[in-house]
Order: C-alpha cells, then sequence, then structure tokens
C-alpha cells in the first residue's frame, strides 16, 4: 500500500480516531483518516444485529462500502466493534454491552443511566469467579470488497459494588484489567497502548500497510 493513502474509519467518535492516529503514527505510516462526517454519511446510525463482535465489525464496514460505492469514493474502510464478556454468565453483556440495560430504562425511565452496571453486579452477586474479558474486532476492507479481521483481547475482573464514580463508558468503571490496581476507565496514556482496542487495531492497520 502507498504511504500516503487515506483510510474511511465507520465512527464519529473523535477518541476512536486519535487513537486509530496514535498508532499510524506509532509505525511510521503517512495515512490519513477519513471519519463518517468527512465522507457526508447521511445514513444514520448502523443497526447492530449480529450474535458476535466479528458480525456486528463487518455490518458497519459493509454498510460504509456501499455508501462509498455509490458516491465514487475509493478508500479502504476500517470498523470495529467491542464488547464486555462475563465467563460465569456465559458471556454476557457481549454484543449487548452497549444496551445492556435498554430494555429495564425504557420501563422505567427513572432508573439510573448507569442502570446496567448495577444489572451486571446483581447478577455476579455472591460470585467468587469474576473474570472477564473486553474483546475488539477491527474489520478492514478494500476498495474491491475483500476484507479481513483482527482481535484484540484484555483480561480482568468485575468489581464486587457499584464504584462512587461512574465514568464512560459505563463498563469501564467496573473492569479492572490484569496488572493493575485501578479501573479500565482510569487507565491513561501509555497504559492503555496494548489494550484489546490497541491490540487489534495496531494488528489490522500493520496488515493493511502490506497490501499492494
Amino acid at each position: 500500500m502507498s504511504d500516503k493513502s487515506r483510510i474511511i474509519f465507520a465512527t464519529t467518535n473523535q477518541r476512536k480516531i486519535e487513537d486509530l492516529q496514535h498508532i499510524i503514527d506509532e509505525l511510521g505510516l503517512d495515512m490519513g483518516i477519513l471519519s463518517l462526517n468527512d465522507i457526508g454519511w447521511d445514513r444514520g446510525e448502523i443497526e447492530e444485529k449480529g450474535t458476535t463482535i466479528q458480525d456486528n465489525s463487518l455490518t458497519k464496514a459493509q454498510a460504509v462500502f456501499s455508501f462509498c460505492k455509490e458516491k465514487q469514493i475509493r478508500f479502504p474502510i476500517i470498523s470495529d466493534d467491542s464488547g464486555l464478556f462475563v465467563d460465569v454468565l456465559g458471556g454476557e453483556p457481549g454484543v449487548y454491552t452497549a444496551r445492556y440495560a435498554d430494555a429495564e430504562i425504557a420501563t422505567n425511565p427513572n432508573l439510573p443511566s448507569y442502570q446496567c452496571i448495577i444489572k451486571l453486579i446483581e447478577k455476579m452477586r455472591n460470585v467468587t469467579d469474576r473474570h472477564a474479558k473486553y474483546k475488539s474486532c477491527i474489520t478492514i476492507m478494500t476498495p474491491d470488497g475483500e476484507y479481513f479481521q483482527e482481535l484484540g483481547e484484555s483480561n480482568g475482573t468485575i468489581m464486587s459494588e457499584v464504584p462512587r464514580i461512574i465514568e464512560k463508558p459505563f463498563f469501564y468503571s467496573i473492569f479492572v484489567p490484569d496488572g493493575f490496581d485501578v479501573a479500565f476507565g482510569q487507565l491513561r496514556g501509555d497504559a492503555l497502548k496494548h489494550t484489546y482496542r490497541f491490540e487489534s487495531l495496531r494488528k489490522a492497520i500493520r496488515r493493511l500497510a502490506t497490501i499492494d
């Protein structure tokens, strides 16, 4: 792949774009990032109906690919999906991480916005095995519609109580990565460079850079 190239990131999340830019800079690549806003995306939120993060990541890439084909935009597309997987709960919340308590909040709008944390901790009440992992799947789709996927994973444990301070994204407030004594949401700088999303992004960009 030519160094002077662009890639479309299927997101409007500025933090994700900044993370990708850090990785591109780290790898010494001259690659520009276009967000969905930059390509004039007007299709709204991409609905996620997959049963795995691989399915959902691919769905996003396919939706943006279809849009780009219609608009005659020819750049590689990168998309991501991630989730928290708790072993003792059979992998919950998994692909429903971002909407784990939506049904409860829809029924009772007076519930706190962090009801997902309360729900998860209640489900794990008196459980000793608190192991969990955050997983990320990155899909890269070429302008010809070919694609590949890369995975990243961070292992850790779930706190036993609702923390005094709730940070966004909410589950980051109760997931303590292995090797740390603070929650994911409190990690900063270099501590994040080898976490699940950085791992999958780094592998995907390295692989993309080898494609002619």
